[in-house]
């Protein structure tokens, strides 16, 4: 035991200050914050899509569907035009929201003013975007026309504007502070107006940069910087999310992370969000077309099957816990930490009973989410269950989130339930070994 525990101290002092610096670094700072500003937008976007597939749809699945109670007694349809509506002020925009969003903080983080500079990084964003597409006309045939495409602006555009919108906020901020390009105002001029005149030069260099770089690509190479970007990064990034051994090895790391008391989600956050988000957009984008989705592994599907209870699934341990442990500081905590379990919020049961740091614990803490995932991840590719599609919040409790994430499937409910059970059973042996531990502690103490 004092060998583990030597080996885990190694391995915290290696790990806390990479994490740390990671959780500090104000670009990974920007995206990480500029996706969690974006949340309320995302989830009102995606339970439009809910509303307009199951409660407003006279299709198999929907409310007044083949099959329900309710089959053929309203007609609702028309009123999806509301719903396509939202869904195109919020998931369809995606892309543009995010690089809006990352310029402001990445200002925000270098001690700027970030208003501004955010709409500079949209508008480098924009400049880069292809914004015109061939349209077949029976009577004329091929004519140019300008449209703003949703496979840019969408999340499947949002690769694009995180590196454009980093890159052109970056080189804002570095033109201000260095002074040049500065057009200064007499002092009689307002504040505001001196403000927008002090940004004016370097927000046209930098947008006129992106744009010279755009039609480079286009007239030279016959190419555009998001097709550059999607079989450089995103194409093989989707791979390695949506295939079973790249899923697990991410989030082994993530809930690995966890128990060495360093927050997972947190830190891997700039990474999988934007991987996740687009996944699931495309999911529900398909849905909204009467299509099947494609893509098993989503946000949802993560929140849902493989950190119910918070990371780890440690609504399994308290459950355990309650049942067959006999140690008196375990169930005390289980007690405080079970109402914020089903909640997803862990911390309580994560450095109070503690897991973190804790040689037996750890283990299951890093085994039950791998679980979780393999069979979730299975039951959805044979079609036991339904695709997820629909952003809930992650604060939703256990069960009700695989049911809402899955547009109402019961069948993802029960196996959310069924995992619970099995990640009892996984934490059991663990929870026995402690009891174990704390005989043997008692019996040296006397």
């Amino acid at each position: 035991m004092k060998g583990a525990i030597s080996m885990i101290d190694r391995i915290t002092e290696f790990l806390v200050p990479i994490a740390s610096k990671m959780t500090a670094q104000r670009h990974l700072a920007a995206i990480r914050e500029a996706f969690i500003g974006l949340m309320p937008l995302i989830i009102i976007g995606s339970f439009m899509v809910l509303i307009n597939n199951v409660v407003l749809s006279n299709d198999p699945g929907g409310l007044f569907g083949p099959g329900s109670p309710l089959a053929n007694t309203l007609d609702l349809t028309q009123f999806k035009e509301i719903g396509v509506s939202v869904w195109a002020a919020t998931l369809n925009i995606l892309a543009l929201l995010v690089a809006y969003g990352i310029g402001y903080k990445l200002a925000q983080n270098s001690g700027m003013d970030g208003f501004l500079p955010g709409f500079v990084s949209l508008a480098s964003v924009v400049a880069v975007m292809p914004v015109t597409t061939a349209l077949q006309i029976a009577e004329i045939g091929s004519v140019d026309v300008s449209v703003f495409n949703g496979a840019f602006t969408s999340a499947s555009g949002m690769f694009v504007s995180i590196i454009v919108g980093l890159l052109a906020s970056e080189l804002l901020i570095r033109l201000m502070k260095s002074g040049k390009l500065e057009i200064k105002m007499p002092e009689e001029v307002p504040p505001a107006v001196a403000k927008s005149f002090l940004i004016l030069l370097p927000a046209a260099f930098v947008i006129l940069l992106f744009a010279i770089l755009a039609f480079i690509l286009k007239s030279f190479f016959a190419m555009n910087i998001y097709e550059i970007i999607n079989a450089v990064i995103q194409a093989p990034l989707q791979s390695l999310f949506q295939g079973l051994p790249g899923i697990t090895l991410i989030m082994f790391v993530q809930n690995l992370l966890w128990a060495f008391g360093i927050h997972g989600s947190s830190i891997m956050s700039p990474f999988t969000e934007p991987v996740l988000l687009e996944a699931i957009t495309q999911n529900a984008a398909a849905v909204t077309a009467g299509l099947q989705p494609t893509n098993i592994v989503t946000g949802p599907f993560i929140n849902a099957y493989t950190i119910i209870g918070g990371g780890g699934c440690t609504i399994s341990l308290l459950i355990a816990v309650f049942i067959f442990s006999k140690r008196a500081d375990y169930k005390a905590i289980a007690k405080l930490s079970i109402v914020p379990s089903f909640f997803n919020i862990n911390e309580p049961v994560m450095f109070g009973m503690p897991i973190v740091l804790n040689p037996i614990l750890m283990i299951p803490v890093v085994l039950v989410p791998t679980i979780n995932l393999i069979i979730a991840y299975f039951a959805t590719a044979l079609g036991l269950v339904g695709y997820t599609y629909v952003i809930v919040p992650w604060t939703t409790p256990p069960v009700l989130s695989a049911f809402l994430a899955a547009g109402g499937d019961w069948r993802s409910a029960v196996l959310a339930f069924l995992l619970i059970v099995i990640g009892t059973a996984v934490y059991l042996p663990f929870v026995l070994i402690a009891n174990r531990t704390l005989v043997v502690q008692d019996e040296v103490d006397a």
